[in-house]
């Protein structure tokens, strides 16, 4: 049985912890929330993070806001295995301090990705040839998350449908007057895999078109990817994955060590965009 600690704020959903409260394989320690939110009712409160990492063999941080290094820092130093809601504040050099501390505990990292629960994005669901290519063309959420980590949890969850390095990254940017960012980038990976993706803010329908030596897909879609499929039930499903691996003891969670490959190619395409003076 997990014993399984939660942080959380004004921003977590009281459905989703009632849900966790319902599992039979997991056990909840308590709850401890930041800025003063009141606990639901029902639910023990702990007073200090320490306390809840204390009596908990795995922690959920279910905030919409963004987690700083040093809570995580915290929490692997004391070789709790981590399931984050939300991309965490942390740069490159974070990442590879958080991937040693990661390896010296022994535990497990796993990040929310809706992406990851698109049927055509996940590896898990599919059974597509490599080399394969794929053309899609999205827009951004635009309300609940920055466009920068949007476009980083997409990059992550083609890198994880890849399954391989990858080699090059072409970026073109385009700005229109403030108001319209549109960002195309070509991904190609040492299997001979590419991707091809554009990215606006505008509001229009979408598509995917993947082709590999099966034949050609393309699924159209008029809304934003990140809002295609109910988040609520994403999640339950990632927080499920989570405790699948930390009961096997699994070591193919998702790690700091591959999040540093996704942050790099966050970096470049910024670096890129900087020379059209886009500031992304």
């Amino acid at each position: 049985m997990i014993k399984l600690g939660i942080f959380g704020d004004q921003t977590t959903d009281p459905l989703l912890l009632a849900q966790l409260k319902s599992r039979q394989d997991v056990v909840l320690t308590g709850i401890y929330f930041s800025g003063n939110a009141p606990v639901p009712e029902g639910f023990q409160e702990l007073a200090s993070p320490e306390g809840l990492m204390d009596i908990s063999d795995a922690l959920l941080i279910l905030s919409n806001k963004s987690v700083s290094s040093d809570l995580i820092r915290m929490i692997l130093r004391k070789s709790k295995h981590l399931y984050l809601k939300t991309i965490p504040n942390i740069n490159t050099r974070h990442i590879k301090e958080l991937t040693d501390l990661e390896k010296e505990a022994g535990s497990n990292t796993f990040f929310y990705n809706p992406f990851n629960y698109i049927p055509w994005l996940n590896p898990n669901a599919t059974n597509y040839e490599r080399p394969f290519l794929i053309n899609l063309r999205n827009s951004f959420e635009g309300a609940t998350i920055k466009p920068a980590h949007e476009l980083l949890l997409l990059v992550t969850a083609i890198n994880r449908l890849a399954q391989s390095n990858y080699k090059k990254l072409d970026v073109f940017g385009m700005n229109e007057q403030g108001k319209q960012l549109v960002i195309n980038m070509r991904l190609e990976y040492d299997n001979g895999s590419v991707v091809n993706v554009t990215v606006s803010q505008e509001k229009v329908a979408g598509y995917c078109e993947l082709i590999d030596q099966s034949g050609i897909a393309r699924y159209d879609f008029q809304m934003p990817l990140f809002d295609l499929y109910p988040q609520f039930n994403q999640e339950i499903t990632c927080i499920s994955d989570f405790i699948r691996i930390v009961q096997l003891q699994d070591k193919k969670g998702h790690h700091f060590y591959n999040f540093l490959n996704d942050l790099q190619i966050l970096h470049e395409i910024r670096e890129h965009l900087r020379f059209n003076e886009i500031n992304f």
